[in-house]
């Protein structure tokens, strides 16, 4: 399964290349491409490209050749014509009805392969249908993750990947690793589509014509509909998905002491360390409870439009400083990167223990203030108030409640705590 875990790895990777497509530009501080965007865009049938193409708009085809690498983003690429390098593309629908001379990387809803496609290495794809039509060929391998996958055509090499549906109707030179899910896969969902999405039962269902030269392995909770007429050279071997057996209590009461000490210690290191800027945080929420929530709806949509905004501008740069002074492309590439590194990282860390921390002391506080008890350090509230949360947390429908209100209460206070110091500058 160790191979399987790689492939995964691989096709998250190459997911996370598309979403900054823009660094493909920053690579080298100099080099010789074709860009065009718009609405529309075709590449005629006698329309030669000597150069590498890079594409961005609705509707992009092409029906002519390029001698070098495309690199495409829009509702629907599709490729009629020849690319003598890769193709890297992403979209709502991306169809091959063509030949690559390299490798592919694609990403969207809908996928497929036409009956002329011809693809002379590796494939590797995501998205919610992959459709690999008779006739169609693929040079090397071929890795996929997604929804469902109609592989009728031909792979020369190893298929693997992991998928809801599989039908396996066409030819696989090497091995089949995959992992599948059982026979509930019901895509009723999915909306209209610019190209139609073949129906494929779930789970794996190898058809009379299968035809795998080497070994089928596959994971998946329930048996495969597997033809007696399909060919399978080295024979199938099936690990069973294991559902994990529930928690026990012991394990259940240790996790949340776990979760108790874990807020204690983080607690007690921001007494340390920024004791005044916790305090501030517990006063704003104690003496304006209602501000805080306003504030922490704010907190959360601004961090949100933060984090589009921050790859999209990058973006932007990138295309224009591609234009104007290349070598600084991949400085604005690592510097977007970075930014959007540090906010997505300090929310997700204040998420996690400040909001939880400051409600607890406050608890904490009101509880000892109530039974008359008297304490002069941190310790006996914050250890008070969290164990009373983390007791709270446990209980369903509660829990969510009460944590959704902790997160939006201490996001807030941070709100309020920047306004105030904004207003002393």
């Amino acid at each position: 399964m160790k191979s399987l875990r790689i492939t995964i790895k691989r096709i998250l990777l190459f997911l996370i290349g598309l979403v900054l497509l823009g660094g493909l530009f920053g690579l080298s501080p100099v080099w010789s491409m074709t860009m065009q965007s718009g609405e529309e865009i075709v590449i005629g049938v006698n329309e030669l490209i000597e150069d590498d193409l890079y594409l961005a708009g609705n509707q992009i085809t092409i029906n002519g050749t390029v001698n070098g690498d495309v690199v495409g983003a829009g509702r629907q690429i599709t490729i009629n014509g020849t690319v003598t390098g890769d193709l890297i593309a992403a979209g709502q629908a991306v169809v091959i009805n063509g030949t690559v001379q390299d490798d592919v990387r694609i990403a969207g809803q809908v996928l497929q392969l036409g009956t002329e496609a011809e693809i002379a290495d590796d494939v590797v794809a995501a998205g919610f249908s992959l459709e690999i039509k008779p006739g169609s060929t693929i040079g090397g391998s071929l890795a996929y993750g997604g929804a469902q996958a109609l592989l009728a055509g031909t792979v020369a090499e190893r298929m693997t990947g992991g998928m809801a549906a599989l039908e396996l109707s066409g030819t696989v030179g090497g091995d089949v690793q995959v992992s599948v899910g059982d026979g509930s896969f019901n895509p009723t969902f999915v909306r209209q589509t610019p190209v139609p999405i073949p129906e494929v039962p779930g789970g794996l269902t190898v058809t009379d014509s299968a035809q795998i030269e080497g070994q089928l392995r596959y994971q998946s909770p329930t048996d495969a509909d597997i033809s007696p007429q399909a060919t399978i050279v080295e024979g199938i071997s099936r690990q069973e998905i294991e559902t994990a057996p529930p928690p026990t209590l012991t394990a259940r009461i240790w996790n949340r002491v776990q979760r108790w000490l874990a807020l204690l210690l983080v607690g007690l290191l921001l007494f340390a360390i920024v004791p005044n800027w916790t305090n501030q945080l517990v006063h704003a929420i104690a003496s304006k409870p209602l501000a805080s929530a306003g504030w922490g709806i704010l907190v959360v949509v601004s961090v949100g439009v933060l984090a589009i905004a921050i790859p999209v501008v990058s973006l932007i740069l990138m295309f224009v400083l591609g234009w104007i002074i290349q070598e600084l492309v991949p400085l604005v590439l690592g510097l977007g990167l970075l930014t959007y590194t540090v906010l997505v990282a300090s929310f997700w860390l204040f998420v996690i223990y400040v909001p939880q921390i400051v409600i607890s002391l406050l608890g904490g506080r009101w509880v000892l203030r109530v039974s008359r008890i008297e304490t002069k350090g941190q310790i006996l509230p914050l250890g008070m108030g969290l164990l009373i949360f983390v007791i709270l947390t446990t209980i369903p429908v509660v829990g969510a409640v009460v944590s959704a209100i902790a997160v939006l209460l201490g996001l807030g206070a941070v709100g309020i705590w920047g306004r105030t110091m904004y207003q002393t500058l």
